[in-house]
């Protein structure tokens, strides 16, 4: 019996192929798309968890509390570690973690690298790193250590055995040739699912050499490395948190009173860091949770709609098999046969969607992988191709029950009289699955016109500077650069192509370095607040055309702007209650060691993304050693750089140029919003899709039953238009429906995806007409297809059998 059913389920589909292809056109694409986002939410999900003790590892977090306000930060002080180990009986190892860039030199083979980390021997004790050459316990024991992964291994020593190798890194050498660190080790490249990279490991000992400072009592207050700890088994977070501020006020408390400012630290827990840490100073850009719950119930979603098809769909075409259901219960078919029946159609049905989906995966898998920046390795594993076998299956059998129940419930008789009706629940059921579609639908084209709005508002925002044609090149710690820069800076302005030039300590683009800042309040009073700063040189506000609100610009040749001389900007004021910028020039100002007075008050300008409030930032001028030169252009930019690169290579031969447009610098910034703008762009566009088919059954279905009516009222002397607009009518109000439905919704949504931005749009009703009429112009376009058709149809087909 089972191999009749098979066989006629393959006939029924044959004979139907606009049926079996639309079914199977929706399906494969629903299950294409819920595969590919469901691997890319279990590989977010799965960062850092290949880690042995995974559940074992913390990061310490700390916030930092002033006068001014607060924040949380990802970044500790050096000695936090070793006092951790020595006076916290729950932590078993300790870790810190140093993040740098810098020239690498062997023989003639120089580049500029990222990910340099200074780390501690407890690297591979408390990570699963593999280490695959030289011993775990003294490969970073000893001062000027350096462990390699295979890929830089191969790339500076070929084939070459490189232990015992040296290179060198352009690293805390103030003298800039370099300093030798031999090679240790060689270590595995680094998973693209740990929440950090690295290309070089060396010993953080190395630190206690040339900043043996930060190794003291003073160290605590420099913020700028990542402490881990490995928790002993059974040892309680929370309780080990609880122990934190007795153990900050015993090694911190007397200077956090005086200069009135206050750290609390907290545990990260290992797994959560990717997902869930949005901290200042991340090691790494970080995903967001949100956006898996977001992309995850799209998924679902996608795969939602693909069922709702299935069902309109055989619903719709159910009136080509109500003779087939009388013969066979005429002939002694049970009810469970017929149900049977119909099942085993759909699971064929759900077995060849899989297939084309997996087709579809296949050519959509390089464009996926560019929208989202992962590449899919886990597809074709046996869990992979089992779990989309049972999704599949359940999903064919779960869509065609409403259809196999609905078929084989209806009398022999009246079947086979032709008085076969679906009843009301059927076609308010039909109505209300459109419903939903077009409700989903719009709120995700509402989502799309949102993002794209505030990407575009984050585009154009006046920064405060000009970001345009500005070249920045990095010194890398290059003696040669930094003493050279005199020659290479007036021959390079002698063009006209060149407009100015200036240098400063860090790209104001991704955030700047901060510390506390004492100066005095409207009232006179000395108060404390956290500021961000940047060195600069003289033509730093011309070069990128920063605008002067109060004071004045910093002076050539003025003594006292060199070492007293402060430039804020309009948040700073505002931190220390001045109402008018005028009011701050003059007064008192003190940081990082340097008294002086404020001569200038500069616009607000963003370091940040504008997901970040602009914070109080002081601009003070340079001592002699700097790491970035800004260029700034006129005229094409592969004229312009290639200038530059001649400039570069005659002054500084020696040197390899490293750049970046500012402008690309502040895009980077966004690169998370951009992939979630192209990733929703496309699912509201399956989406729509899918919906579409599914208007395009409930259409046929109203069709199919209203045949003669059709063919009736054309003798009577309709016209096609009158037709159309009798068949369109009831759709519209559907998809009205849909939109009083969708723009609650989508708003209370988009207003939570934008309280992310401290910048933002505002929405407006015109976001949500927009998306309403996209949806609605398609929608009825479907329509029209298929009423079109009908109301052209020759009206004697229709009558023929009365």
């Amino acid at each position: 019996m089972l191999r009749s059913f098979f066989i006629s389920a393959v006939r029924h589909l044959i004979k139907n192929r606009s049926y079996a292809i639309l079914n199977i056109l929706g399906l494969s694409i629903g299950l294409a798309c819920f595969t590919l986002i469901a691997l890319w939410v279990k590989d977010e999900l799965g960062y850092d968890r290949f880690h042995k003790n995974a559940g074992r590892i913390f990061r310490v977090g700390a916030t930092f509390t002033d006068e001014s306000g607060q924040f949380d930060q990802a970044v500790t002080c050096v000695p936090l570690a070793p006092a951790m180990k020595n006076d916290l009986p729950e932590v078993e190892d300790v870790l810190r973690i140093d993040i740098n860039d810098a020239i690498v030199r062997v023989g003639d083979k120089q580049f500029v690298e990222d990910d340099i980390l200074g780390v501690d021997p407890s690297f591979f004790n408390i990570f699963s790193f593999k280490l695959l050459r030289g011993d775990a316990a003294t490969a970073l024991r000893e001062p000027y250590s350096v462990i390699l992964t295979e890929s830089m291994a191969t790339k500076y020593f070929g084939q070459k055995d490189p232990l015992g190798e040296s290179l060198l890194i352009y690293l805390f050498d103030p003298n800039g040739s370099g300093a030798p660190y031999k090679v240790t080790g060689i270590v595995e490249d680094a998973p693209r699912n740990a929440h950090f990279s690295y290309n070089f490991l060396f010993s953080f000992s190395t630190l206690s050499a040339v900043r043996p400072q930060l190794f003291t009592n003073e160290g605590w207050f420099d913020n700028s490395y990542y402490t881990y700890v490995l928790t002993r088994p059974g040892a309680d977070a929370r309780q080990l948190e609880a122990k934190f501020p007795a153990f900050l006020e015993k090694y911190m408390g007397l200077r956090t009173k005086q200069y009135k400012f206050h750290y609390a630290y907290f545990l990260q827990a290992l797994t959560d860091i990717h997902l869930r840490s949005r901290l200042r100073y991340e090691l790494s850009p970080t995903g967001s949770m949100s956006y898996v719950l977001i992309f995850g119930t799209t998924g679902l979603i996608v795969l939602l709609l693909a069922c709702i098809n299935y069902i309109n769909l055989s619903t719709a075409y159910a009136a080509d098999r109500f003779k087939e259901v009388g013969v066979r219960k005429v002939m002694g078919a049970f009810r469970a046969q017929l149900i049977a029946q119909h099942l085993i159609e759909s699971w064929l049905l759900a077995v060849a969607s899989l297939l084309v989906a997996i087709a579809w995966m296949e050519l959509a898998r390089p464009l996926f992988e560019d929208l989202t920046g992962k590449v899919i390795t886990t597809l074709y594993t046996a869990s992979t191709m089992g779990a989309l076998l049972a999704i599949a299956s359940g999903v064919g059998l779960l869509s065609g029950l409403y259809p196999s129940l609905a078929l084989s419930s209806f009398r022999t008789v009246n079947i086979l009289k032709g008085q076969f009706r679906t009843g009301t629940t059927g076609v308010w059921l039909r109505k209300s699955l459109v419903v939903v579609q077009y409700a989903i639908t719009i709120v995700l084209i509402t989502g799309i016109l949102v993002v794209q709005l505030q990407l575009h508002f984050m585009h154009e925002k006046d920064l405060g500077f000009d970001k345009d044609n500005l070249l920045v090149l990095k010194t890398n710690g290059d003696i040669q650069v930094v003493s050279g820069f005199e020659a290479f800076a007036a021959g390079l302005q002698a063009s006209p192509l060149v407009t100015g030039m200036a240098r400063s300590n860090s790209m104001i683009a991704g955030g700047l370095g901060n510390a506390v800042a004492v100066s005095e309040d409207a009232a006179g009073k000395k108060v404390n607040a956290t500021v961000y700063s940047v060195r600069v040189d003289h033509h730093y506000l011309d070069v990128y055309g920063m605008k002067l609100v109060a004071g004045r610009n910093f002076i050539e040749g003025n003594a006292a702007d060199s070492a007293m001389g402060f430039i804020v900007n309009e948040a700073t004021t505002r931190t220390y209650g001045y109402d008018d910028p005028n009011q701050a020039i003059g007064k008192y100002f003190s940081y990082r060691g340097r008294e002086g007075r404020i001569i200038g008050v500069v616009r607000d300008f963003h370091y940040s993304s504008l997901q970040q409030k602009i914070e109080p930032t002081c601009l003070y001028l340079l001592n002699g050693s700097f790491s970035r030169i800004a260029v700034r252009l006129n005229g094409s930019m592969d004229t312009n750089l290639a200038l530059v690169m001649r400039a570069w290579k005659k002054y500084f031969p020696n040197s390899v140029p490293d750049y970046e447009f500012a402008e690309d610098s502040l895009e980077d910034q966004y690169r998370a919003e951009q992939r979630f703008s192209a990733i929703f762009l496309v699912f509201s566009a399956v989406s729509l899709s899918i919906a579409c088919l599914g208007l395009f059954a409930l259409v046929s279905y109203s069709v199919e039953s209203r045949t003669k009516e059709i063919g009736i009222r054309k003798v009577l002397g309709a016209s096609v238009p009158s037709i159309v607009n009798m068949l369109s009518k009831e759709f519209l109000t559907l998809i009205i429906v849909a939109c009083f439905i969708a723009v609650p919704v989508a708003y209370y949504f988009m207003q939570q995806w934008l309280q992310d931005f401290a910048y933002r749009i505002d929405l407006g009703a015109e976001v949500f007409m927009t998306a309403g009429i996209v949806a609605l112009l398609v929608a009825m376009a479907t329509v029209s297809i298929r009423s079109i058709t009908s109301a052209m149809a020759n009206p004697v087909d229709a009558l023929r059998n009365e």
